[in-house]
């Protein structure tokens, strides 16, 4: 069987074990909280875009999408009051995510969409009425929940990309994040990119201080996520005072920040500063596992994006070199660490990254590492598997999503019917991603 047929075979039986709510529930950790299942992440948003997709040219899974999406709607009538603030990835935010996709699934505007995309422009203005209260002029960082594309300001932002109404919400966003690039200024004077958090390289830390804070690249949680967000709203022609600057200090840092050795071009999750002398290094030597979440191939899509919107061929030519030097290694190295077939930190974000670069590009060396990529894939097929797929055993103390949209099964169907289609997602479920 070819790469292609694979994918297809795979991606269409794991969206017949997503078809039934309640025997996906049945595998749901007891653990689990309840507010999880609103989630966009691993929750029952991010498996309807699944079916909404596939509905695109089979009336079937729009009936199941219907299904998940009535049953999330219940439950967000209910939502508990312990749960995250409002994200792209949790609670109306996500809701609204899913229902304008129906939207675009069915062919007409939806109540439920017009209504929840009203809640959202609010929620987005009044994070970026919180953020733009913050004072880097006086060290105060900022946190990634706060900015970034799971829980911050960009991931409002990229819903609102879509989101007719919402052009003024948004403008708001770019707005709040323009000043994102001002450095923050320490007590001794010393200044740190303004993206500084003061949290630990990773995302719930609480904030400590400056000093054992770092500087975030990865897209999923840094600097990457509002570069993109300011490319992609850039093409849509709607820009802020700033942006264009913003964008170069972005891209700036993430072209500097590369590494060059033996193993290719890589860049480090973060930068952290030297207990020693206050310099600020890489907080880690080698490169990372392929991914979008962190690491190279997420930051090269923001690259490009950046490049592409302001039409500077040196950030696209960077982008471009980067990738094919992540995919070649990947190719070349076992990565029997990542056994992960996920969207974000596993092959299928790898895949359907490669796949954009390969449609938007036209690079012959991007396309014929697709079916390579695919098999990364398909070769964690596991009938005896509750959902068709092997995954890795997740860190001690958290609970495993074989399903959802980020990390399970849904997400990786997703990016394999991209690919086995080799068509652009009708649906453009990959905004959440922020990679187009």
């Amino acid at each position: 069987m070819t790469a292609r047929g694979a994918a297809e075979a795979l991606a269409a039986g794991i969206a017949e074990r997503l078809a039934d709510p309640w025997r996906v529930a049945a595998h749901h950790p007891v653990s689990r909280p309840a507010w999880q299942d609103l989630t966009l992440s691993e929750g029952l948003p991010g498996i309807a875009l699944l079916h909404l997709e596939r509905g695109h040219t089979d009336s079937e899974a729009l009936r199941t999408a219907h299904r998940w999406l009535a049953e999330a709607t219940a439950r967000a009538a209910t939502a508990p009051s312990a749960a995250p603030r409002p994200s792209l990835y949790y609670g109306v935010p996500a809701l609204s995510f899913v229902l304008s996709r129906a939207a675009a699934a069915v062919g007409r505007p939806l109540r439920a969409a017009e209504q929840l995309g009203a809640h959202l422009r609010r929620y987005a203005r009044e994070a970026a009425a919180r953020e733009l209260r913050r004072r880097p002029g006086d060290g105060e960082c900022v946190t990634m929940a706060a900015y970034d594309v799971v829980s911050g300001l960009t991931g409002l932002g990229a819903q609102l990309l879509d989101d007719a109404p919402g052009r003024d919400a948004l403008a708001d966003v770019l707005a709040a994040l323009v000043p994102l690039t001002v450095p923050v200024r320490l007590k001794d004077g010393r200044t740190l990119p303004g993206w500084w958090t003061a949290q630990d390289p990773g995302p719930g830390y609480p904030p400590t201080t400056p000093e054992t804070g770092h500087a975030n690249a990865g897209l999923a949680h840094g600097a990457p996520g509002p570069l993109a967000l300011f490319a992609l709203a850039w093409e849509q022609g709607v820009v802020v005072p700033g942006q264009e600057t913003a964008m170069h200090t972005l891209a700036g840092w993430l072209t500097d920040i590369r590494r060059h050795d033996e193993r290719g071009t890589h860049w480090p999750r973060a930068l952290v500063l030297r207990p020693a002398d206050g310099t600020a290094v890489a907080a880690d030597d080698g490169p990372d596992r392929p991914a979008w979440c962190y690491g190279g191939i997420g930051i090269c899509r923001a690259l490009y994006l950046a490049g592409r919107a302001l039409d500077i061929p040196e950030w696209r030519n960077t982008a471009l070199a980067g990738l094919r030097s992540e995919l070649t290694r990947a190719r070349r190295e076992d990565h029997k660490e990542q056994a992960d077939p996920g969207l974000c930190h596993g092959w299928g974000g790898v895949l359907h990254i490669t796949w954009r670069m390969a449609h938007d590009t036209g690079d012959p060396c991007l396309h014929d590492l697709l079916p390579c990529l695919a098999r990364r894939i398909t070769d964690q097929a596991a009938p005896d598997e509750p959902f068709g797929l092997r995954h890795q055993t997740p860190p001690r103390g958290q609970t495993p999503d074989r399903t959802g949209f980020l990390t399970g099964a849904a997400g990786t169907a997703l990016a394999l019917d991209t690919f086995a289609t080799n068509t652009a997602p009708a649906t453009g479920w990959d905004r959440a991603l922020l990679i187009a």
